[in-house]
């Protein structure tokens, strides 16, 4: 089997089962409770605490902890634009967004507030640095911007963005979710001037129900979920603590690990489109200059993204159809819209999504292997 839609989720690092075997069947407490189990157990979420605290360079109060990055997102872009009957109050965001992101703007739109969405440049994938500029103004609470595309894995200049978005408004937040950016590029929140940023475990050998909102920035934020005041009052409920011990370790292995696995990453991206680019005429490898090389979105003339992933499913190679979170979804993609794709290309697209624990062993065992699935369909 090749597993190939990482940015869908990863395979947990094998000693990161073992660890919450371990918290589930030995540290299982209650992290509320006074007795030795619930003190082991907040020990281990307030390691994990530490441990993401110390790579983004924030306090501990700076780590929210949530079930999912859907979670962290919405608190983000709902803890702050909250007051709906305040009409002098405007979200700015693009239509390059994660649904998570993005179905909550409208959400918000429907609740009264103003919602401002950025133009793309179709020819980059980013989005208009000069149209940006124009929108932002003194009514401006946030503005939420993608890091890395989950689609198309573009990067999006977060430094600039902060840049033109603090001189218009110094008093705006910058919120981006990196869901797709952690642990595949380097994060440097000071440095790209991001206020609030999102972070999923599952995506980086965690397990699924850990994420995080890390706020670089002391920011008022409004509860979504309201009971026994865990995570600094902003998250009710009991912590997930074999999750979120899960995510600190996965953290800290990804993060120790970055540069090494980003150069093997990028030597087979790099070797695999231009293969495959060679190998087949009627493929088509979106490219620009600001891609993360972990993700690959391509299109094969004439053959339904869904034929594709199937077919390439019954030979062992699994990919993704854009978003895992909305590709069972009848809806055309918006970010693909959004670059001007046009209606059968996007029908047609699916996602590799790489990760180094992933890499096949024998490049090209596999590029046979996937190139003779495409001449299948083809033939």
């Amino acid at each position: 089997m090749h597993y190939l839609d990482n940015a869908a989720t990863t395979r947990p690092f094998p000693s990161i089962i073992e660890f919450v075997q371990q918290c589930l069947t030995t540290q299982f407490g209650n992290p509320s409770s006074i007795h030795p189990a619930g003190v082991k157990a907040n020990q281990i979420i307030n390691e994990s605490r530490k441990t993401l605290a110390g790579i983004f360079d924030v306090p501990l109060a700076g780590v929210i902890f949530c079930s999912s990055g859907t979670e962290s997102d919405n608190l983000a872009l709902k803890g702050l634009v909250n007051n709906q009957s305040d009409a002098n109050t405007s979200l700015v965001t693009s239509k390059l967004e994660h649904a998570a992101i993005f179905n909550t703007a409208e959400w918000l739109e429907q609740c009264g507030i103003q919602v401002k969405y950025v133009d793309i440049d179709s020819s980059s994938g980013r989005i208009d640095l000069q149209h940006l500029a124009t929108i932002i103004g003194p009514d401006t609470r946030l503005v939420s911007i993608q890091h890395v595309n989950s689609e198309t894995g573009i990067i999006q200049d977060l430094p600039e963005i902060s840049r033109i978005v603090k001189s218009r408004n110094p008093s705006a937040i910058v919120h981006s979710d990196g869901v797709q950016a952690f642990s595949k590029i380097p994060v440097n929140l000071k440095q790209m001037g991001v206020d609030l940023y999102s972070i999923s475990a599952h995506k980086f050998h965690g397990i699924k129900g850990a994420a995080a909102l890390i706020c670089a920035r002391d920011t008022p934020l409004t509860a979504l979920i309201h009971g026994g005041g865990q995570e600094f009052g902003l998250r009710s409920g009991t912590e997930n603590v074999a999750a979120i011990a899960a995510m600190g370790q996965a953290a800290k292995i990804t993060f120790e690990n970055l540069q090494v696995n980003l150069k093997e990453i990028s030597a087979f991206s790099n070797w695999f489109k231009e293969r495959l680019g060679e190998e087949l005429e009627a493929v088509r490898i979106f490219d620009s200059p600001h891609l993360v090389p972990h993700i690959i979105s391509i299109s094969v003339l004439g053959v339904p993204g869904e034929l594709l992933l199937n077919h390439l499913a019954n030979n062992g190679i699994f990919v993704g159809l854009g978003s895992a979170c909305s590709s069972s979804s009848n809806k055309f993609s918006e970010t693909l819209k959004a670059l001007k794709f046009g209606h059968q290309q996007i029908k047609e697209t699916i996602r590799i999504s790489l990760a180094a624990h992933e890499l096949p062993s024998d490049r090209k065992l596999f590029l046979r292997s996937f190139v003779d699935s495409i001449k299948e369909l083809l033939d």
